[in-house]
């Protein structure tokens, strides 16, 4: 069966079972009274996290972190990551595509818009309990969202794996035991639908087993156009299922056990070309061999270059891609006589397939390169927690962690490959050679990854006074990694159809670009990790701390068919000094954190582009030191019974501490060196000044049916500085600071049983770049051409959403 098939069969099943089951908790709890209004206050609700494996205040824990609930990740219209960071101004989530996403804290974590099978991430997302392994499965919607933590900072002691720069820790809603169900169902533009709907009830009347089912769907259509084939791109067509059971076996024995599934269709993505790099920074003019506009018309075609927000293309070859996730978690906890005994078992997998046009033209050159991924892995965690009250509160654990990657690229070159690469005139004989070698030629390869990780950790606070916490926690990690590389060839006219006097000159061809080789590599490191904080009391309400905490990420795995570059990474340490004020103020109407970071980065880890003969690829390279500061603050208001405010914002400046031989720029590529001091560069991805800032206003209506209605305006704006969008801090690649606005406003029963809106996203159309680049050694296929991808347009709708 299919997966179109598969998905369908699935998601027609979980409506049916939804809506009967929405329809027996209405019967239920059929024609209630009208409540009350709800008593009113200005004082800002507590809130409650599980950054250090309990569950405490948000304002009581000596942690850097934002915490962002369901409400306010529907004001930017998404329930994943990758507009999180428009709540979260020290996040910073980039997605080409969902394979290629980076998601950095702190201008730390991973390098944006380039993927590599042996590279993992900086910023650990983990969903109840369970890491998410690949950046791929950040970027789809969540359904029974709860809260979203953003830890700041290396959190390699309790959550450990991929968490040197921080962790995003998503929890989820438990089933009920009281029958209820909600849903909604928004239109937009762009032909936007998305249904949401979600039931819960005991399993049979029993008070030991419930279950929660949860379904999602999200469609618009696409904002870029095709002048060729009048193809659209962007567009976005997800679907997700989540279901869960709740068994409380005992009054101390709880297990929950969740299964997940989502699908995702996107024709995407696309790189826009907006303009040509002509001359090298010293003024020298890029050789004709390298200057496409000089190739393109040899073939009687000139590339359209126009301004990235018209959203037009011309590109000549299938833009898609297909993926699926999903997986299981079983999570157990035991009471024992106040002690806590939790299991955490948690199996995923993540299945890849695209299709892109790289040479993002309308020129048949490089018809196809396609990164097929099947990703799976295996994870369990025992700990132990303790009950707090007492002089000390600990928690410890034992961890392992199982992951395969197989990855499958194909790289095919089409009718005008020969051209471009010979440089020469259709009808000559050195073109005609050429385009026998490529036209129809494809490089193959695959890559299998294999990943175990054992880890020990524990963590304790001794309240030294009153007022006075030491926390102190270490985590030792041993990890291995194998994997094992073939690379051949395949398509392409058959050497014994052409010419003998010329069949040599094709095969040197045929190698140049793809070199048929195997090979395997492994390798194992002892990565430990820790924290001391000390946190003082000034008052019930004013918390300060001062951290001390070291990271480490594993060694990177290069796959690559290159003589020269490295096989095996070094793996990524980090230290970080922290000091921070949590405040509460004003009878709770005011809270008001800040800290300051100083975060010493060795060996950072990052991905950028080469070229082997003549093709291009992307690898795995390490910056010797990369220093992060600077300053964050998170607030949220509550000034009035009606009215609600939150500011977040973060000025970071992150830099090349040492990378005297790093990858060149474009601009110059020419340098008879072959690398360049990228020294005090800025890291790439990372804006120095980012805000943050929304709110709500509430106005009692009068009553509806004798229920209690409440009209609503909110919002909320991002403000963001330039940044690089490339490692190499090429001109090129600069991307202008911006500013985006959402509305969204509405009426909505007190009760909360139901809620009628409307919202505009990217409120003024601002007009913003995602990314902007140019290949930096002026490569096959694009050369010297200058693209970039840009941020989505003004976009609203409605959305009526309602709880039975």
């Amino acid at each position: 069966m299919s997966i179109r098939k598969h998905w369908h069969l699935l998601f027609s099943s979980s409506m049916l079972i939804l809506a009967a089951a929405a329809h027996g908790a209405q019967a239920q709890t059929s024609s209630p009274p009208p409540p009350p209004p709800p008593e009113q206050t200005s004082a800002l609700k507590s809130v409650v996290i599980t950054a250090r494996h309990r569950v405490e205040r948000a304002q009581s824990v000596p942690v850097s972190l934002t915490v962002v609930d369901a409400n306010q990740i529907k004001t930017v219209g998404s329930s994943n990551l990758t507009k999180l960071q428009q709540l979260v101004p020290s996040l910073t989530v980039e997605a080409f595509n969902p394979r290629n996403t980076a998601l950095n804290i702190r201008g730390l974590g991973s390098v944006p818009n380039l993927a590599n099978d042996g590279l993992e991430g900086g910023v650990g997302t983990y969903v109840d309990g369970v890491l998410l392994a690949r950046p791929a499965q950040d970027v789809f919607d969540l359904p029974d969202l709860q809260s979203i933590e953003v830890l700041r900072g290396p959190q390699g002691t309790l959550f450990g794996k991929n968490t040197v720069s921080g962790a995003v820790n998503i929890t989820t809603r438990l089933p009920s035991f009281t029958p209820e169900a909600d849903g909604s169902i928004s239109y937009g533009t762009q032909n936007y639908v998305q249904l949401k709907a979600s039931v819960s009830s005991a399993i049979g009347g029993s008070d030991k087993l419930a279950f929660r089912i949860s379904i999602q769907g999200t469609q618009h259509d696409g904002y870029i156009s095709n002048t060729t084939n009048n193809e659209r791109y962007s567009n976005q067509n997800d679907k997700g299922i989540r279901a869960q059971i709740l068994y409380n076996a005992t009054p101390d024995l709880t297990i929950r056990v969740i299964y997940d599934y989502s699908h995702q269709h996107e024709n995407c993505c696309v790189n826009l070309p907006i303009g040509e790099v002509t001359n090298y920074a010293n003024g020298a003019p890029i050789p004709a061999s390298k200057n496409l506009s000089s190739l393109d018309s040899r073939l009687g075609y000139i590339v359209p270059l126009q301004s990235a927000f018209n959203r037009k293309t011309d590109v000549d070859s299938p833009l898609y891609y297909d993926m699926e996730t999903g997986g299981a978690t079983v999570l157990a906890d035991y009471n024992l006589s106040g002690y806590t005994i939790s299991s955490i078992s948690g199996f995923r997998y993540w299945n890849w397939y695209p299709h892109n046009d790289l040479d993002d033209t309308g020129l048949p050159a490089l018809t196809a390169s396609n990164t097929t991924d099947y990703q799976r892995q295996f994870s369990q965690e025992l700990r132990l927690t303790s009950p707090i009250g007492k002089r000390v509160d600990y928690t410890g654990g034992l961890y392992f962690f199982y992951q395969s990657i197989d990855d499958q690229n194909l790289q095919s070159l089409g009718s005008a490959a020969g051209t471009l690469l010979s440089n020469t005139q259709p009808g000559t004989l050195t073109n005609a050679i050429y385009t026998d070698a490529t036209n129809g030629f494809s490089q193959v390869n695959n890559g299998v990854y294999d990943t175990r990780s054992f880890a020990a950790y524990g963590q304790a606070t001794f309240h030294i006074t009153p007022k006075l916490d030491l926390t102190a926690g270490v985590r030792e990690t041993y990890e291995v990694k194998t994997a094992d590389f073939n690379e051949g060839q395949e398509g392409g006219a058959a050497l014994s159809s052409l010419p003998l006097a010329y069949q040599a000159s094709v095969t040197a061809i045929r190698n140049s670009f793809s070199p048929v080789m195997h090979y395997g590599v492994g390798t194992d490191n002892a990565l430990p990790a820790g924290l001391v904080t000390f946190s003082y009391k000034v008052t019930p309400d004013i918390l300060t701390y001062a951290t001390y905490s070291h990271g480490a990420k594993s060694a990177g795995i290069n796959l690559v068919a290159s003589a020269t570059t490295p096989k095996v990474v070094a793996p990524e340490t980090i230290d970080n000094y922290e000091i921070g004020i949590k405040t509460t103020l004003f009878n709770g109407k005011l809270i008001l954190d800040g800290d300051a970071f100083w975060d010493e980065d060795s060996n950072y880890q990052g991905t950028v582009v080469g070229t082997n003969g003549n093709a291009p690829f992307t690898y795995i390279a390490s910056v010797p030191k990369v220093r992060s500061r600077g300053i964050e603050i998170d607030s949220r208001a509550q000034p009035t019974d009606k009215l609600s405010l939150f500011f977040s914002g973060v000025y970071d400046d992150a830099y090349n501490e040492s990378y005297t031989h790093g990858v060149c720029p474009i601009e110059l590529s020419n340098t008879t060196a072959g690398y360049c001091n990228l020294t005090g560069r800025p890291v790439a991805g990372n804006s120095k000044w980012v805000g943050s800032f929304g709110g709500e206003y509430d106005e009692p209506l009068p009553e509806i049916r004798g229920r209690h209605v409440v009209a609503y305006i909110g919002g909320n704006v991002i403000l963001k500085t330039g940044f690089y969008s490339g490692a190499d801090d090429s001109k090129y690649e600069w991307v202008p600071g911006y500013g985006i606005g959402n509305v969204n406003f509405g009426i909505k029963s007190a009760d909360g049983r139901w809620d009628l809106s409307g919202w505009i996203h990217n409120v003024t159309n601002s007009q913003y770049y995602l990314y902007r680049g140019a290949v930096a050694t002026a490569a096959f296929p694009t050369y010297n051409l200058i693209y970039a991808q840009v941020g989505d347009p003004i976009t609203g709708g409605i959305t009526l959403s309602g709880k039975f």
